[in-house]
């Protein structure tokens, strides 16, 4: 495709003295463990080597947009041409900063400055581990993705999210409607997991419990932000303005499930990208994964409770070195 791409990461340095302190200026009331504790702003330092996958395993993206509180990593280059330094106060409102909420954070990338029309959205915990295309993320312009149903399952204050998220989908949305409408897209055979998930859940449900949700980079294009700023713009302004992330959030997850209810997607597999935790000082199954290159994107999240935090980083950051030990031109 000719439409220019972009990249946005998000990242924020939780090690910072400085925005601990700021952050615990704000906590005020109590906030649970599971939406503001320490680890949820850990950072590996592994950053280098998302940007070091960027370059070689996706030459032809167009800009990378580093989304920050105005924090910056001593290695960035910031007079790389591909980069865009981008920090909250460029398109959020005023009133909602500081923010430690990613909810409210990823809630209008679409205002960045400058951006792309196509742009994919990666967490701080995605690495480019092997060559990507251009196809793996939109093909004549529409995003790449894949459509199919799930079930809540409650654990944690994120499924209040999910929940928030689709009790505004099924005011919208029919679900017979939609997979009526859609049939190839919501039972195609491109992704045969998520199809078995989908028939097996087709019976019982009359609306949409919730839709499958995969850790994987996504693909936007602004309008996809822009039709639901237009129609629920109260409940994502409201989820913007919270410090930290919070049980009457909606997520950008949102913004995806109007799409693929709309039919705005082509479908793909997401067996090119990976999923892995951290969760103990054990890394040896994951530093393989990541040493294998057989994924275009690994996911490394972070769900660790181990013992010994230095070692456990450096052997992660060992493996990346193996297939990314050159320097990029991101960095100084």
């Amino acid at each position: 495709m000719s439409d220019k791409i972009d990249f946005i990461v998000e990242w924020v340095d939780g090690n910072d003295p400085e925005w601990q302190k700021t952050r615990n200026e704000y906590l005020g009331i109590k906030i649970s463990e599971d939406n503001a504790g320490l680890h949820r702003y850990r950072d590996w330092d592994l950053m280098r080597y998302w940007f070091r996958g960027v370059e070689k395993f996706a030459p032809w993206v167009n800009k990378v947009y580093f989304v920050t509180c105005g924090q910056k990593p001593e290695w960035l280059n910031a007079n790389c041409e591909k980069l865009v330094l981008i920090d909250h106060k460029d398109y959020m409102p005023q009133e909602a900063l500081p923010t430690f909420n990613s909810c409210a954070i990823e809630m209008s990338l679409h205002k960045i400055p400058g951006l792309s029309d196509h742009f994919v959205v990666f967490n701080d915990d995605f690495f480019p581990t092997a060559p990507m295309k251009p196809e793996d993320f939109f093909k004549n312009g529409i995003p790449c993705d894949f459509a199919a149903l799930d079930i809540l399952t409650p654990g944690n204050d994120f499924e209040y999210m999910r929940m928030n998220n689709m009790l505004v989908i099924n005011k919208h949305f029919d679900m017979r409607r939609v997979l009526s409408e859609n049939k190839s897209k919501w039972y195609s055979l491109k992704d045969p997991k998520s199809l078995y998930r989908t028939l097996k859940l087709l019976k019982p449900w009359t609306s949409f419990s919730a839709i499958r949700d995969y850790h994987v980079p996504l693909a936007f294009t602004k309008h996809d932000f822009e039709v639901v700023w237009k129609e629920v713009p109260e409940l994502l302004s409201a989820t913007q303005m919270h410090k930290f992330r919070s049980r009457e959030d909606v997520t950008v997850w949102l913004v995806r499930y109007w799409r693929l209810l709309e039919g705005r997607f082509n479908v793909k597999s997401q067996q090119c990208f990976g999923y892995t935790a951290i969760n103990s000082d054990d890394v040896s199954g994951i530093c393989n994964i990541i040493s294998s290159q057989k994924k275009k994107v690994t996911c490394v999240n972070d769900e660790y409770r181990g013992t010994d935090f230095g070692n456990t980083q450096k052997k992660i950051a060992a493996a990346f070195e193996k297939i990314l030990p050159e320097k990029s031109s991101f960095e100084v």
